[in-house]
């Protein structure tokens, strides 16, 4: 259920009646993504994924973020907030809907650059505020389907076809960084890190700003990721431990 359509009253009697006391925060990136794919790839992506698990698992859905830390791509688009006005933004929204009764906070993340700080969201909460950890999980949406990382190549295209072809412009896509030898997988795992550790430093290891090939994408492979990616979340919502 979407908050931004929900009225003072149909809230509170939600939360009264214990319909829907759970809620699903989106948050992406503006960025570049290549010239065949939109700067806010990441924030469309999961704000669909969110969406879908808002519905089947009756969360509400909370208006995405379209900021992140995103140093990484300079010189390259980036809009980019520092690490701890992104904890602290997250923290707020937390508070405020933990004083308005909701039980826990779901994010579904969309960009690699935030895995970092949002491991802190949880500490924050509890240090400032004392809530406790049973209040915020956060999802990185890319591990919950088999493939390994991307941007602006085969899986993000691929979701972007399924989501929304029309701003998928498949004519301009070149390919990026890519690992294809098994003797290369060390190389993959130190550029992964390097890539997100350094400003900048995405640009100097991929070159172009993306990595894997896009080329390789189409709507199929999109729709069968959305599947394995909602159907595995709504799992993860259904371990008891995140009660």
């Amino acid at each position: 259920m979407d908050i931004k359509f929900i009225s003072q009253g149909n809230f509170s009697s939600l939360l009264q009646n214990s319909q829907i006391d759970l809620a699903i925060l989106p948050l992406g990136s503006t960025e570049q993504h290549g010239d065949h794919l939109p700067l806010a790839t990441d924030t469309l992506i999961v704000e669909h994924i969110s969406k879908i698990l808002s519905e089947r698992a009756r969360m509400i859905l909370l208006p995405s973020i379209f900021y992140g830390v995103s140093y990484e791509h300079e010189p390259l688009f980036n809009i980019s907030l520092d690490y701890n006005v992104l904890v602290d933004l997250i923290s707020n929204i937390c508070n405020s809907l933990y004083k308005q009764g909701i039980k826990r906070v779901f994010v579904i993340n969309g960009h690699h650059g935030n895995l970092g700080l949002l491991q802190y969201v949880g500490q924050n909460l509890f240090t400032k505020y004392g809530i406790e950890s049973n209040f915020f999980y956060f999802i990185n949406y890319w591990q919950m389907i088999d493939q390994k990382f991307d941007h602006a190549g085969e899986i993000e295209t691929s979701l972007m076809l399924a989501i929304n072809p029309e701003l998928v412009k498949m004519d301009v896509s070149r390919q990026g960084f890519d690992i294809t030898n098994e003797k290369d997988k060390d190389l993959y795992k130190m550029g992964l890190n390097m890539s997100i550790n350094s400003p900048g430093g995405f640009v100097k290891f991929t070159k172009n700003g993306i990595w894997g090939n896009p080329q390789n994408a189409t709507i199929d492979k999109g729709q069968k990721m959305l599947v394995q990616i909602i159907e595995n979340t709504l799992k993860l919502f259904a371990d008891p431990r995140f009660v």
